[in-house]
């Protein structure tokens, strides 16, 4: 690239008339010399009989900018447009004409040639670009709205209706320049921002089905390897109709205005034929894409095929590439229709028919849990004794903040039915707020674990349970507190709209609506617990097996109670939550049911343990004597092999 050469238009006004044959007077009577400096100077143009405006146009090989203070602009000279060299400007008189604050004209001396400086806003950008391309576009014309797009980008894709006039007007380009007559096979238009390449299918002779189509280069760009476009629909339609256009773009901003979070990992594709909507194509299209990023694809995340809708100004996505798609940087799409195309990196979706199945197994498990975790509470209030200790407090707890987590989600799909979005929000909080409290008390008891069969000293602890219970149920309304008080900056909770892989549906749940916050607080908050809860885990296994191995002289082989205790504890601390870290749609299926009846369950699983534990601590409680230390946790506590008993 060359070094930029930077060009100042310098009006110092003084009195005289304009050299130059015009019939309109300069402004005032004022003229001024133009002048050029390399080597990134820069110039201003002021201004100074009734306003101050100052004018920065910089020019290198590749770009022309405009700035009118700190604002864009789009600079137009019959030449200059065209060249993109200011060069020619030196030392010229200029004669400025107009000055309406948004907009300078000024002709220059020698060559007589009108200039005209437009500031960039929404009204300018658009009578800018409607007052270019026709029916009869040429190349020039496409050229000189590549150029608005790029002097006044910032305005374009800033408004999403400025930007869909431009695909719009761009579209009506790329027709006109098809409709020009050519001789040939095929014409290459090189326009730094595009590569455009028309071919004449009934004149390319070829005993195949499809014609191979290479386009010049965009700039640096990578380029796909092959585009093969079917030969049947092309046959025994008018010469207009029997050419096709290809387009490549060396930018895809344009194509991201309702979804600027999506990430095109390849240069986009625009297929083109004037008049006709070509779609349900027998033999397909066919594009390998050379892909610019080499970087392994993220979890939950898969590389996609994908078309541009122009009627909605959206990406709409084939399944994840298999295998036999997809080779080193090289992927190929097959397309039974002709629009824009790229491969895009996109979160991995779940198919509609597995999605229905797992709502299914969702709401029948979210029920029995439910149920049970009612039962638990209730089984804990009828047979509880006044030398009960904490634990079952703790699992009961526990018990209470599934109930209210199994049925706020019962509620999910109708709240989101609901005109009224308050309701929606309201039991999207209840959601997040209880799904807290569930990994709040499964830390609990870990730490309860912990103090049980780990550090098995005398512990004392006043008011263990209130303790407890200002963690388990307060930090995690002060998280979703923290949220709504910045409620009306961002929305945090609503509707959320969740679409499914190989279909248009969308369903809508209540729940976070924003992927940073989710991401933030809930998996931040469960990782640390999970970390937290496997390392106990790990430790207490261990600690059993040494207890069991000492009782039964020396048995290295775990028995079927060790194992169903090293079960139970996993789901009492909540780890099978984690089946979420690997969860990465169609391909982990498996997990994902497994996550989904694992933790749909977790109700039903506690229930069974309060159950037994209660039983158990029951006839525990008959060879205790009523003033036995660990009858309290408000006391000292002695941990004895009794208390060990209560989780092995």
């Amino acid at each position: 690239m060359n070094s930029i050469l930077i060009t100042a238009l310098v009006i110092t006004g003084f009195s005289g008339g304009y050299g130059g044959n015009t019939s309109t007077p300069c402004l005032n009577g004022f003229t001024s010399k133009l002048s050029y400096i390399q080597n990134n100077s820069f110039f201003t143009m002021n201004i100074t009989d009734h306003s101050r405006t100052n004018i920065i146009i910089s020019d290198s090989a590749t770009k022309l900018d405009c700035s009118w203070g700190i604002f864009q602009c789009y600079i137009q000279c019959g030449f200059l447009n065209v060249t993109k060299n200011l060069s020619s400007l030196l030392e010229e008189t200029i004669c400025v004409q107009n000055n309406e604050g948004t907009q300078l004209d000024f002709i220059l001396s020698e060559s007589g040639t009108s200039c005209n400086v437009t500031l960039c806003n929404e009204n300018s950008v658009i009578r800018l670009i409607h007052g270019i391309c026709n029916v009869k576009s040429t190349e020039k014309e496409l050229k000189r709205l590549l150029i608005i797009k790029n002097m006044c980008a910032l305005v374009l894709f800033n408004s999403n209706n400025i930007t869909k006039s431009y695909i719009r007007i761009e579209k009506n380009c790329i027709h006109g320049i098809i409709r020009i007559p050519f001789e040939g096979d095929s014409e290459d238009f090189d326009l730094e921002d595009l590569a455009l390449t028309v071919v004449s299918m009934n004149k390319s002779t070829t005993n195949s089905d499809f014609v191979t189509i290479s386009t010049s280069q965009v700039s640096d760009y990578l380029l796909p390897v092959t585009t093969m476009i079917p030969v049947a629909p092309f046959q025994n339609v008018p010469e207009e109709q029997s050419k096709v256009a290809v387009v490549i773009y060396s930018s895809a901003k344009q194509f991201m205005i309702n979804q600027p979070n999506m990430t095109i990992l390849s240069p986009v594709i625009r297929i083109e034929v004037v008049n006709r909507h070509i779609t349900n194509l027998a033999k397909p299209l066919s594009i390998n894409f050379k892909l610019n990023s080499n970087s392994a694809v993220p979890a939950n995340f898969c590389l996609s095929c994908q078309y541009y809708d122009d009627d909605i100004y959206e990406w709409k996505g084939q399944q994840c590439l298999i295998p036999q798609n997809f080779d080193s940087n090289i992927a190929n799409c097959l397309y039974d229709h002709m629009t824009p195309f790229a491969v895009l990196l996109v979160d991995v979706k779940i198919d509609k028919s597995h999605w229905k199945i797992l709502s299914y197994l969702s709401y029948i498990g979210c029920g029995i849990s439910a149920f049970f975790s009612l039962a638990a509470i209730l089984v804990f209030f009828m047979k509880r004794t006044p030398t009960a200790d904490s634990s079952n407090s703790i699992h009961v707890s526990l018990s209470a903040s599934l109930l209210l987590l199994n049925t706020s989600f019962l509620f999910s799909e109708w709240a989101a039915s609901w005109s009224i979005e308050g309701v929606c929000v309201f039991v999207a909080v209840m959601i997040d707020y209880s799904l807290l409290c569930c990994f709040s008390w499964m830390a609990i008891e870990a730490l309860h674990v912990y103090l049980l069969l780990i550090k098995v000293f005398n512990t004392y602890i006043r008011y263990y349970m209130v303790k407890l219970s200002l963690f388990g149920w307060g930090l995690p309304a002060l998280f979703v507190g923290a949220s709504l008080s910045v409620y009306k900056l961002e929305a945090f909770y609503g509707t959320k709209k969740v679409t499914l892989t190989d279909s248009t549906d969308t369903t809508a749940i209540c729940w976070i609506t924003n992927v940073y916050f989710l991401y933030g607080m809930n998996i931040t908050y469960y990782s640390i617990v999970f970390l937290t809860n496997t390392a106990v885990l790990s430790t207490v296994t261990s600690q059993i097996c040494k207890l069991r191995r000492l009782g039964a002289k020396g048995k290295k082989i775990p028995t079927c109670k060790d194992i169903s205790t090293v079960l139970g504890l996993t789901c009492l601390l909540g780890l099978t939550w984690g089946l979420a870290f690997v969860t990465s749609g169609y391909t982990n299926y498996p997990i994902l049911y497994l996550f989904c009846i694992c933790n749909s369950l977790q109700g039903l699983f506690m229930f069974l343990w309060v159950y037994l534990t209660m039983r158990k601590n029951r006839r525990v409680a008959e060879t205790l004597s009523p003033s036995d230390p660990y009858s309290s946790t408000s006391k000292p506590k002695t941990i004895r092999s009794n208390d060990i008993s209560h989780y092995s």
